[in-house]
């Protein structure tokens, strides 16, 4: 099903399938003179700043008070602890494959992760919660208890194609009704195909941005060799995101008002594998903390050895930034990204970045024996998304990282030196080889728009669209859609179809942002190729930087990449911008695509794509499945 589109969304454009190729869409105006596009620019510049200052000095209800700073150095002294999470590979890697078994129970408690008392999810107690570890070929059967008092959940399997298991693929409204207070529900998670830094967080509204998250790793068995090996000596991960210190619940309710002017919450702080250290000075009235001072000697820390090489698996967590990473003392190098993939090899570098929510970076690190300077890791938020300005951020955190040096090993170090450069941006790296599997030409494209408008008829409420349609979870009936004909689907529901031949179809889709800011998208259910990447230049023209093959015109990106594109399961589309996507359409079942933007995707910036054998065919098996949580709701 090949979509056409007319005009641009917010002139009231429509996108219709067409069957081969078409007329020429109307695009905005370009090439206007440097002094109107100064002018214009001049004006939504003055808009902004004045919606800015609205926006700030009503963001946060309470009434002005002081924030509490009667944090003792004993409560200081608390939070020194280390941040390392190390992986055990070895108990895995060797062993022929198993079922693993695991209880899980999600309940609720008042923590200070930063030092800032806030209520944060738990799962068996565990924020974040327990970190899974699996060789390829494992599958996990995860028995959910929701003990919270009114909250229903699901979880979803962040990367793992959960292949002839959508219905455990945890997409409420499209693969399961949430589970409620009191119920359970069990997860059969299959893992075999894939090995690589994956994770698992919650896909009920917005419970990610209040800790209902963990990472999931699945290690490449020995006796599987690939074309690059790597030779370290531990297994890391670092889960690092943006953190609020409201509950999501209010900072949701705060976007999703015409007085946001459709501005994203800025976050206030960071963590790092659950923890961090906020400076509690930096409090503003109109949002008051419970806070305990963290004193800097008492901040969480990293502990590293000199004489050995790290593997560290980065996982950005986070709702809305993207993060920059920077280790002073030590040389950086990517070498996959997402789940497992593979990227061509840079040389060394002191950091990484950027890393947009959702996305992962697989990354060797050597650290410098010193006396000369402490070694620290230092992670900036990067402002890509922030509208206004939040004094109570402070957007770069760092912490100490502790080198010990074994002297039996110093030969180990003391390499020939090469030149390391400030950092590498992983946003621009390629798979390290000509991927054998790539088909050369698609059987079907798919063209989509996304943007978030603020519509008379929706009150001015920001919303999320993919081109016309804004998601929300399936209501009447209230079932998941993978269990319904598509004649009960209610209007709030873009999924086109994609027949599942004999021979799996290769599909292009080309998602087209019409927004000022980027967005992270992730496809459930699949990896792609990353044909091309574009981003409007604004500083020359005032063009949204579109591309619709429909119209006969050029990508304005140029030519696809087909010679070593990375795979990918989460892609960042730039501001006014485009991205080409290429996958194999061999996984049956309904898969929603969304924006990794917590904000973004509860406001209904989703839509699915239905790969089946038949577009009215339901499996009564699957669907039984996936109401099994469904009861009482009609």
């Amino acid at each position: 099903m090949e979509m056409r589109r007319r005009s641009h969304p917010a002139l009231g454009s429509e996108d219709v399938p067409v069957p081969g190729s078409s007329t020429p869409s109307h695009q905005p105006t370009e090439g206007i003179s440097s002094y109107k596009a100064y002018f214009a620019r001049s004006i939504i510049a003055l808009l902004f700043f004045l919606a800015a200052l609205v926006t700030y000095l009503n963001y946060g209800y309470q009434s002005p008070q002081a924030p509490s700073l009667e944090g003792s150095i004993e409560a200081s002294r608390e939070y020194r602890r280390p941040l390392d999470l190390v992986l055990n590979p070895q108990a895995h890697q060797s062993r022929p494959p198993k079922t693993q078994y695991h209880n899980w129970t999600a309940t609720s408690a008042i923590r200070r992760p930063d030092g800032v008392a806030k209520r944060v999810y738990l799962i068996n107690g565990l924020f974040p919660g327990p970190t899974l570890e699996a060789r390829s070929g494992d599958t996990f059967i995860i028995r959910v208890e929701n003990a919270l008092k009114d909250e229903g959940l699901s979880i979803h399997w962040h990367g793992l194609h959960m292949r002839d298991h959508v219905e455990y693929d945890g997409a409420i409204g499209m693969t399961q009704c949430p589970i409620s207070p009191g119920s359970t529900f069990t997860y059969t998670i299959p893992v075999s195909g894939q090995h690589g830094t994956f994770w698992y967080h919650a896909h009920e509204q917005v419970q990610r941005a209040d800790g209902l998250y963990g990472a999931l790793i699945v290690h490449e068995p020995v006796d599987v060799e690939i074309a690059i090996s790597y030779s370290y000596d531990e297994d890391r991960v670092l889960m690092i995101g943006d953190w609020y210190h409201r509950p999501a619940e209010d900072v949701l309710k705060w976007y999703m008002r015409a007085g946001s002017y459709g501005m994203e919450p800025v976050p206030d702080s960071l963590l790092v594998n659950g923890l961090g250290a906020y400076n509690c000075s930096l409090a503003v009235p109109a949002r008051p903390v419970d806070c305990i001072s963290i004193l800097p000697e008492h901040s969480p820390f990293i502990t590293t050895n000199s004489s050995k090489r790290y593997r560290y698996r980065v996982i950005n967590t986070g709702s809305l930034a993207g993060i920059n990473l920077r280790f002073s003392g030590a040389s950086v190098t990517p070498i996959t990204v997402d789940g497992g993939r593979p990227v061509e090899i840079q040389g060394p570098a002191r950091g990484v970045g950027v890393l947009h929510s959702g996305e992962r970076v697989d990354v060797l690190i050597s650290w410098r024996p010193t006396n000369k300077k402490q070694a620290t890791l230092e992670i900036t938020l990067d402002d890509d998304s922030f509208r206004y300005p939040n004094l109570a951020l402070a957007p770069t955190h760092i912490f100490l990282v502790l080198v010990s040096t074994d002297s039996s090993k110093l030969e180990t170090v003391n390499r020939p030196s090469q030149r390391v450069k400030p950092t590498t941006n992983i946003q621009l790296l390629n798979s390290t080889t000509l991927p054998t599997s790539l088909p050369r030409h698609a059987d079907l494209t798919l063209v989509v728009y996304t943007t978030t408008l603020k519509l008379s008829r929706l009150s001015n409420v920001p919303h999320g669209f993919m081109n016309h349609t804004s998601y929300k979870p399936q209501s009447d009936p209230p079932y998941p859609l993978i269990s319904l004909d598509r004649s009960q689907w209610d209007s709030n529901q873009f999924v086109p179809f994609i027949p599942l031949s004999p021979a799996p179809q290769t599909i292009n889709l080309i998602i087209n942002n019409l927004d000022d800011g980027g967005h992270p998208f992730h496809l459930h259910g699949h990896d792609f190729w990353v044909l091309s990447t574009y981003a409007a230049d604004l500083d020359t023209t005032m063009s949204y930087g579109s591309y619709n093959p429909f119209d006969g015109s050029e990508p304005p990106g140029g030519a696809f990449n087909l010679v070593n594109p990375v795979k990918k399961d989460t892609v960042f589309i730039s501001r006014r911008g485009y991205v080409v996507l290429r996958f194999m359409a061999d996984n049956p079942g309904i898969w929603m695509l969304h924006c990794h933007l917590l904000w973004h995707q509860a406001s209904g910036m989703a839509m699915g794509l239905h790969i089946d054998k038949n577009e009215d065919w339901v499996d009564e098996a699957r669907a039984n499945r996936s109401r099994e949580l469904c009861r009482g709701k009609r």
